[in-house]
């Protein structure tokens, strides 16, 4: 089964460090949404949602 639009877990480490670089560099905010919890834990901060509302 393919998976279309999911990276692989270099792939993810790579875009992440991109990401972190933009926001330290830049100072730019960033906003991720995933489900992917190994990828949530390498944020600075981690907002969660139940059934629409902030937990």
């Amino acid at each position: 089964m393919s998976q279309h639009g999911n990276l692989d877990k270099k792939s993810s480490s790579e875009v992440i460090q991109l990401l972190k670089k933009a926001n330290k560099e830049y100072g730019q905010t960033i906003i991720m949404i995933t489900h992917n919890l190994e990828i949530a834990k390498m944020a600075d901060r981690i907002i969660q949602l139940e059934d629409g509302k902030i937990i």
